[in-house]
């Protein structure tokens, strides 16, 4: 199992790094007017990536290649008993003298490019999932609240004005743009795109909506009933995590090992239940890492948005949401793995992520005192106070532009 773990995450490594980039810039550098150059542009990005990481693997690897493993020593100082003594001995010879120690063992690259790829998905995973496990719940539950109803033919004109009057605006501020818009790289000019596209991602939202209300009656109840109903259960979910960090996490020793017992209670019930559950819990946690990165770009214009719908996703917005799926699956297992350590022990994952990858040097501190899950946490509690003053978003593009 430990020789699959690390061929699993290396070609993870591979596709985070080489593949799925590569495809990306090779979509992202399509231009109407010509495509000979999208290949080379492609190529180049690719190269750049690829030194940039590799320069960083190597010196990394050379410099703090090594883990300091924690341990207690224990020296006795005494005579050895005969064999036919009693087995009691007095408190005096019994006694022995305990030390904190550490140990040091040089990890391979493989395991160094790991923990390299876990560490920047650490980065992503700490703020997205922060972000989603608070906004998916609500989202789910605000979206049912305020579920489309039933219009007639007169309102439905007028919403119909309403939306296309947005839409002039905003083909107005795309020929400002201009249609090499999505090629700058200085910051004033990606975050204006980035607003172009949040603006015309919530004009598409309204539209679709306006549909549902006139042409479908505010569409299927029955979907409508599953959706508030998910949105139970992820706020069942969300809250479970935030109690099980709290007390299993945080206090040390842990007063309660919380969900880990669940687990094991499920597995001796029958032993597929626990790794359902372990699995439901897991998972979630990705459904929130793409949730939380669509709301902060709905809502922070550093990154660009890429939404997920079925029959309408462009190619680079699906190979953006792999891309970033793969990069947090290391961060989400190691995640999983400290916070179910009692019911994860003794595991092939334990030797890589809980032994080598989390007493390395340069990220052993990081791990160690929890910086990740405080940060996260921290995270969480912003996006509930934002989220509970202003739960809609609005739009990126404002009359003044």
């Amino acid at each position: 199992m430990t020789a699959l773990w690390q061929v699993v995450y290396i070609s993870v490594a591979a596709m985070c790094l080489g593949v799925v980039p590569f495809i990306m810039f090779y979509y992202e550098a399509w231009d109407p007017e010509g495509r000979n150059w999208q290949v080379w542009t492609a190529i180049k990005y690719e190269a750049l990536t690829i030194v940039v990481v590799g320069t960083t693997l190597v010196i990394g690897w050379a410099l703090g290649g090594s883990a300091y493993v924690p341990l207690d020593e224990y020296a006795y100082n005494g005579t050895l008993l005969d064999a036919t003594a009693p087995s009691s001995c007095s408190t005096s010879a019994c006694e022995s003298d305990h030390t904190a120690a550490s140990i040091k063992i040089g990890v391979t690259i493989a395991v160094y490019l790991v923990a390299l790829v876990a560490f920047l998905g650490w980065l992503f995973f700490t703020v997205f999932v922060g972000v989603g496990l608070v906004a998916l719940p609500m989202d789910l539950i605000n979206d049912y609240a305020k579920r489309p109803v039933g219009i007639d033919l007169e309102e439905y004109a007028k919403q119909r004005m309403l939306l296309n009057e947005r839409s002039k605006q905003l083909m107005e501020f795309a020929k400002k743009l201009g249609a090499d818009a999505h090629r700058k790289r200085d910051s004033g000019s990606v975050k204006k795109f980035n607003r172009f596209k949040q603006a015309v991602y919530l004009v598409e939202k309204d539209w679709k909506r306006v549909k549902i209300a006139y042409k479908e009656r505010g569409g299927n109840p029955l979907m409508w009933c599953c959706q508030a109903i998910l949105g139970l259960l992820c706020a069942v979910l969300s809250f479970a995590w935030y109690l099980h960090i709290i007390l299993y996490v945080f206090v040390s020793p842990p007063p309660n090992i919380f969900l880990n017992g669940v687990f094991i209670e499920l597995d001796k019930a029958f032993s597929l239940f626990g790794t359902v559950a372990y699995g439901l819990f897991t998972f979630y946690l990705l459904a929130c890492v793409l949730k939380g990165c669509m709301k902060v770009g709905l809502r922070f214009f550093w990154i660009p948005i890429h939404p997920m719908r079925i029959g309408g996703t462009l190619m680079n917005s699906f190979l953006f949401n792999v891309w970033l799926l793969l990069l947090c699956a290391v961060a989400t297992v190691q995640f999983c793995y400290t916070a179910f350590q009692s019911y994860a022990r003794l595991t092939a994952i334990e030797l890589l992520l809980g032994v080598q990858v989390r007493n390395l040097e340069f990220f052993s501190w990081f791990f160690r005192h929890n910086f990740f899950f405080y940060c996260m946490f921290a995270i969480s509690c912003i996006t509930l106070m934002v989220l509970c003053t202003c739960p809609q978003e609005k739009s990126g593009i404002d009359d003044e532009d």
